[in-house]
């Protein structure tokens, strides 16, 4: 009842505002993502330009670089701002991931030989609500559903699976159950099964080596030049040289990365290029590939490793409340939240983290051990009748596990204990909040929709920045420095 009461207000609220909002949305969504992009756009416009064709290429793709257009509109006027009845202060505080959707979902091989299913990106995660969590995530399967052609009973079906285990899970870990642990066979669904068995193949084969590296003159090296053809002018996997500047900053991360190993160790390293074409909202961000000794001399064990800049975070709240500062820096976070919410704290034992001030870099074994979720594999197969709308309705459940599992498992900023009771006990049997997050998403998705379409005519109109002229461009300025990309700036807690 009182669901339905707020959500009742919350539209007489919204009916009142909608023309103004929509009058002056394109202007505010045009700033909004200027700012968001410009520390990246000073350093790098020509990845940033790139970046924006990329966002502009699908609905998932603008959803994937904009979470902080998302968290903006769940704090001002407008179908964002949707109440909830599930809020206290613990709830607000939980360990949130951030920007949770199917693609973020990847395959790790575990201590024990067994690949599992789980979150696989952390650059978003942060302490914050757990429903705003939710609802993107919602928000993500409406998008995805509707890119791989499924119609709008199934996208409705896909979404309420989703938050019918994510509830399910909750009350699981609560009750004393283990967190769930999503493997090969275990009933997770053949799109689950499908990815695993190629990570396994795949990672078995090191492919991951084949691709990227090659052997000159008998000694490997990482290969130079696309990996992937350019999609419509998009960088889709190359690798270039690193530049002298870039080169000493590889040198100084990796001499750091070994002590933030949960087991340090030394390392060799035999070659590093720079990687580009990966991501969305992190396209620009420096992503450097470094291929390092691996167990033995031998040059078919080395070891491909990712070290990937770590912006800021996007803010939940214009300012933090926040009364303490619970990592050091955006690496930290990154790493320390990965071993939080993954099945295993040493699924990746090359994982590490390091600051080069002011720049953050987290530190990650690059292997097809590691393989993600694909909506264009799962469009492909959809249209071939090798898969069913049902079994897609099977992974949004997965992915409602998994986002439970890690909020379950995870502390809050008021306490070290895991979150799942308490939020089990805000929950109750789940239906209201259900109901309340399927209303919120209504409210919202044709919002985001219409925010599609404008970001195409502001890219049209204003040009591949969106009318962003750098510092160094504007005639009669000196040229400035890019704004700082690391933790803890005025509006977001050190992460």
């Amino acid at each position: 009842m009182a669901v339905a009461l707020l959500g009742a207000l919350a539209a007489v609220a919204l009916a009142g505002c909608a023309d103004a909002v929509d009058a002056d949305r394109p202007a505010w969504l045009h700033a909004a993502l200027v700012q968001a992009n410009r520390p990246l756009a000073e350093r790098d416009p020509d990845q940033t330009a790139q970046t924006y064709r990329k966002m502009a290429a699908t609905p998932h793709g603008f959803f994937r670089a904009t979470l902080p257009i998302f968290l903006a509109d769940a704090r001002q006027p407008g179908p964002g701002l949707w109440p909830t009845a599930f809020a206290d202060g613990a709830a607000t505080q939980v360990l949130a991931l951030g920007d949770p959707h199917l693609e973020n979902l990847g395959t790790v091989a575990n201590l024990d030989g067994v690949h599992s299913l789980e979150v696989n990106d952390f650059d978003g995660a942060t302490f914050g609500p757990f429903h705003l969590d939710v609802r993107r995530l919602a928000l993500g399967l409406h998008v995805a559903a509707a890119q791989v052609g499924l119609d709008a009973a199934d996208q409705a079906a896909l979404v309420r699976a989703a938050l019918t285990a994510y509830v399910a899970e909750l009350q699981a870990e609560a009750a004393g159950q283990p967190p769930a642990r999503i493997t090969a066979g275990a009933g997770a669904g053949v799109i689950v099964d499908d990815l695993i068995r190629r990570a396994r193949r795949d990672g078995e084969a090191r492919e991951a080596l084949t691709d990227y590296t090659e052997l000159v003159d008998g000694a490997r090296r990482l290969r130079l030049g696309d990996i992937e053809a350019p999609i419509d002018d998009v960088v889709a996997d190359t690798l270039v040289p690193l530049t002298p500047a870039e080169q000493a900053l590889t040198d100084a991360v990796l001499a750091q990365w070994p002590a933030s190993l949960a087991r340090p160790a030394a390392f060799a390293l035999k070659d590093a290029a720079r990687r580009l074409g990966a991501g969305v909202s992190s396209f620009p961000v420096l992503r450097i590939y470094a291929l390092v000794e691996g167990p033995t001399a031998a040059d078919d064990d080395d070891w491909l490793i990712e070290v990937k800049e770590l912006p800021d975070p996007a803010a939940y709240a214009p300012v933090t409340p926040w009364p303490s500062r619970p990592f050091a820096d955006n690496a930290q976070r990154a790493a320390l939240v990965q071993r939080t919410w993954q099945g295993q704290a040493e699924a990746d034992p090359l994982l590490g983290h390091v600051t080069v001030a002011p720049m953050a870099f987290r530190i990650r074994h690059r292997t097809k051990h590691q393989k993600g979720v694909d909506l264009g594999r799962i469009a492909e197969k959809l249209a071939e009748g090798d898969w069913t709308p049902a079994d897609v309705t099977a992974l949004g459940a997965v992915a409602g596990r998994l986002l439970a599992r890690g909020h379950g498992q995870s502390p809050t900023l008021r306490s070290p204990d895991p979150a799942a009771p308490h939020l089990a006990r805000l929950l109750g049997d789940g239906q209201a909040f259900i109901a309340e997050t399927e209303a919120a998403l209504a409210a919202y998705a044709p919002a985001f929709d219409a925010d599609t379409a404008r970001f195409a005519e502001l890219l049209r109109r204003h040009g591949p920045l969106l009318g962003y002229r750098r510092a160094r461009d504007q005639v009669g300025l000196p040229p400035r420095a890019p704004a700082p990309v690391s933790c803890c700036s005025a509006n977001e807690p050190a992460q």
